[in-house]
């Protein structure tokens, strides 16, 4: 009985110790990254938001366990030399506020891009959008095309290929466990593995510094890991309702995407090709899954060549410019192949 009690006791006190723990890291992470932008209350959800520069607008749409740090970070300061730049935390990370309803579906931040996009006076952006953003900024297209000038899609998730139902994913969203595990192990744990999830997520390249220093304690915190495992079923299940529409989508997209992702394949991005009328390929050689950090100026590049198909489509500029005709274009060093083909088959 008494070494039952001593057991109860130490584990009790790791809880309480390992509870404290997880306190100071959310406190220091929202010290070292604290809110860039202001708060847009969009039909109930506030919504961070980064509203930088003028010219032709450009929104930023980050990726899974990211934040407008994503933007800020890498390609954002140099492209509001030239464009305003808006990033948004999407609904659930970063500072934003979750949905009432299906917070994670593409299909519903969507329509609270399109919101916010209205109540800022913005209209026929080129949309940049990053692994899981991309296909928040697709539905967008599809749904508000008159919001979307183009998409500029950075290593794309947009086919559905995970399983919601997985145990670290059920674990989390336990009403009682779930609160434990989140307040107790999951920030110092994921805190001393991040260095190895950066470096895969960077890979072959090394992680950014900075980001380094602040994205990992953001992402880390319990709300927001709440927010991603409730988030992960109504992800896939707007996925799969994307995909078939993708050839709807009359709005030019430039697919960018690193031979060397190992978080999403390539493949990915030549799927989305092949099905939507108006899209490049952008294959970039011994790059990973974040070119906005380690090819800025291949990103930079394809945000121009998003710009000029979208003149030529008429959804930028004048309708008067020529219709859009595929063509090699030299972009950062990398050709941008119109998808008539796919790149990755041989032979």
């Amino acid at each position: 009985m008494d070494t039952l009690l001593v057991l109860g006791t130490l584990v009790a006190v790791s809880l309480a110790g390992l509870a404290l723990t997880t306190r100071v890291l959310v406190y220091r992470a929202e010290r070292r990254a604290p809110r860039l932008g202001e708060a847009l209350n969009v039909d109930g959800v506030p919504l961070h938001f980064t509203d930088t520069g003028s010219g032709p607008p450009v929104v930023f749409v980050h990726g899974a366990k990211g934040s407008v740090y994503d933007a800020a970070l890498s390609i954002g300061p140099a492209l509001a030399r030239e464009h305003r730049v808006v990033a948004f935390d999407r609904p659930g990370a970063g500072y934003s506020g979750r949905a009432r309803v299906r917070s994670g579906s593409p299909l519903v931040q969507a329509e609270l891009l399109h919101l916010a996009l209205h109540a800022l006076g913005i209209r026929r952006a080129v949309v940049v959008a990053h692994s899981a953003g991309a296909p928040v900024a697709l539905a967008l297209a599809l749904g508000h095309p008159a919001d979307v000038a183009a998409v500029v899609t950075l290593g794309g998730y947009m086919f559905s290929i995970r399983d919601p139902a997985r145990a670290p994913n059920r674990l989390l969203t336990l009403p009682v466990l779930g609160t434990l595990v989140r307040w107790t192990v999951v920030a110092p744990l994921g805190l001393l593995l991040s260095r190895v999830v950066l470096r895969h997520v960077f890979a072959p390249d090394p992680p950014d510094p900075a980001y380094a220093r602040l994205a990992p304690g953001l992402a880390l915190r319990p709300a927001h890991m709440a927010s991603d495992a409730r988030d992960l079923p109504d992800v896939e299940e707007g996925l799969r309702a994307l995909a078939p529409r993708y050839a709807e989508i009359g709005t030019p997209v430039v697919a960018v995407h690193g031979l060397a992702d190992r978080v999403v394949s390539a493949a990915q991005a030549v799927r989305l090709c092949e099905r939507v009328p108006h899209a490049d390929l952008v294959l970039l050689e011994e790059t990973g899954h974040v070119p906005h950090f380690t090819r800025p100026d291949a990103v930079l590049d394809a945000v121009a060549l998003a710009r000029r198909r979208a003149g030529e489509r008429g959804t930028f500029a004048s309708p008067r410019v020529p219709a859009y005709t595929p063509a090699l274009v030299a972009l950062g060093g990398e050709p941008a192949v119109p998808c008539t083909r796919n790149p990755l088959q041989r032979g």
